[in-house]
């Protein structure tokens, strides 16, 4: 029963049918300098073979950030060898042009091959979120999205951020998450898209695979959409609890989510 509910509404509520430093192609504004810090990215979380999804830095990652200056990149990286967390930082030259970050391994950096150009990165700030997106070491399109230091983000849409499932009303009964243990949900949602995470029982015991669906959405006149694949779908969500409850609702299942 649980399985057809949120496959049901899944598929109906979401699935589409069928050049130098005065450049200003990065999104209306060519300050990059400063602090930036990811606050979400859509990858496929270093594996051939997971999907692309929305999700969030953990805290290893979130120690890391890239610091602009008029002419370098400073990168701040973290990363795992083995169990234990490497500090290997960058230095970039960079320039821009047309929407794009063209960069090298500066000749002081700590870390790189020097003078070693790197693909271009797509660039562009919408309100305050600096946006790049670029090829990652698999080969896939990644979008990062970064917040900078000291900026106030409160003007964000309520529906960013993570959400996790509480409950599904249907035919008068409520299943609630957790029941059995490994039917789970939630939601994660950057500005310009969200991936759907699920785990569904299989019986009493046991469950299935986790699933997860992502997608690109605009929201206009009050109302969101999905507009994946080129085409314009509404989205049936609504707030309430002071934008901590989040419902999706269609012919008679609702979903309930909670921020956290």
């Amino acid at each position: 029963m649980k399985k057809l509910i949120f496959s049901a509404l899944v598929a109906t509520a979401l699935c589409v049918s069928s050049c130098g430093k005065d450049d200003d192609n990065g999104g209306g504004s060519t300050s990059l300098k400063g602090d930036w810090y990811i606050y979400t990215m859509y990858n496929n979380s270093g594996s051939n073979g997971k999907p692309m999804s929305w999700g969030f830095p953990d805290d290893r990652a979130k120690r890391g950030y890239r610091s602009f200056s008029d002419t370098q990149i400073k990168e701040e990286w973290y990363h795992l060898e083995g169990s234990e967390c490497k500090y290997t930082p960058f230095i970039l030259d960079y320039t821009l042009s047309n929407g794009e970050i063209n960069y090298s391994v500066a000749s002081n950096s700590p870390n790189g091959p020097k003078g070693k150009k790197m693909k271009p990165m797509k660039y562009e700030i919408k309100g305050k979120e600096l946006i790049l997106t670029f090829e990652n070491n698999l080969g896939f399109q990644e979008t990062n999205i970064l917040h900078k230091k000291g900026v106030d983000y409160s003007y964000l849409d309520p529906f960013v951020g993570y959400w996790k499932l509480t409950k599904i009303e249907a035919g008068g009964t409520t299943y609630p998450a957790g029941t059995p243990a490994c039917f789970t949900g939630s939601i994660v949602a950057s500005s310009i898209g969200f991936s759907l995470y699920y785990t569904l029982p299989a019986n009493s015991t046991q469950c299935q695979a986790g699933k997860v669906e992502s997608y690109d959405y605009v929201k206009e006149g009050g109302k969101y959409y999905n507009v994946s694949n080129g085409q314009k779908v509404p989205i049936p969500f609504s707030f309430s609890n002071n934008n901590q409850t989040l419902t999706l609702s269609l012919g008679g299942t609702t979903m309930f989510f909670q921020k956290q």
